[in-house]
């Protein structure tokens, strides 16, 4: 079994003929899949993109921007040497907690507390994240929805009105399902929040609001092993925000 497939062996019986067919591609031709886009990756296997986009959410990643950083740093043991994972994340929450500004939580809790409906989008491994945060919700009795199909996601430019807001959570920022729609609400002037792990995302840049937790970006023996649990913080960062003007009224 090559590289690719023990990584993922654990999924295996989850996908498809075709899905399968896809990662055995990618394992037949790891260097140039390593740099090869969705679209020719999907022509050269006789798919569509959204097989491939699927696949990778069976995989347990966020998409295919995941999929691309893991096959590209599979050979790679970038874990620190001198830091153990305990100390790391000491340093990412500090570092993330420094960074996030007072005056973005006070604004993005405005706009949740002012929407006619609030809808959380998040796929692979920030899945958990988005329910979170729909629940912690609940408590308030805010509606929200949360959506983490891929399809579903593609369809929300069909229903979503301006007086709705889109949250979207990423660790990288980089999920093409994502991306897609966040372009799609923009063209529309639909109020969007990205919560990431990275600041300089292309998700943020396509939402009209955001907040992020910088984490170091680590890999040990082809595993993504970056912190994902400060988006979890951050949605109780948001909670909290949200509480404060609903008691305050």
């Amino acid at each position: 079994m090559g590289k690719v497939m023990e990584k993922f062996s654990g999924h295996l019986s989850e996908l498809t003929h075709s899905e399968k067919h896809v990662l055995y591609y990618i394992e037949d031709h790891l260097e140039q899949a390593k740099t090869m886009p969705l679209t020719k990756m999907a022509e050269a296997n006789s798919v569509s993109t959204t097989t491939i986009v699927r696949m990778c959410h069976k995989l347990g990643l966020d998409g295919f921007a995941e999929l691309k950083y893991i096959l590209k740093t599979i050979d790679a043991t970038i874990m620190p040497t001198d830091q153990n994972p305990v100390e790391r994340y000491v340093t990412d929450i500090t570092n993330s907690l420094e960074t996030i500004a007072h005056e973005d939580l006070e604004e993005i809790a405005g706009l949740m507390k002012g929407a006619n409906r609030i809808v959380i989008l998040s796929v692979g491994l920030t899945k958990m994240a988005g329910e979170y945060l729909s629940k912690r919700l609940m408590q308030l009795n805010q509606t929200s929805t949360y959506i983490y199909e891929s399809h579903m996601i593609d369809l929300i430019s069909n229903w979503i009105g301006r007086d709705d807001l889109v949250i979207f959570l990423s660790s990288s920022g980089e999920t093409e399902t994502l991306l897609n729609a966040a372009d799609k609400i923009g063209h529309l002037n639909v109020p969007s929040v990205s919560v990431t792990n990275d600041p300089d995302s292309t998700l943020r840049k396509l939402t009209t609001h955001g907040v992020s937790a910088p984490v170091q970006k680590v890999t040990y023996v082809g595993y993504d092993v970056s912190a994902r649990s400060t988006l979890v913080m951050l949605c109780d960062l948001i909670f909290e925000y949200v509480l404060k003007l609903v008691a305050d009224e």
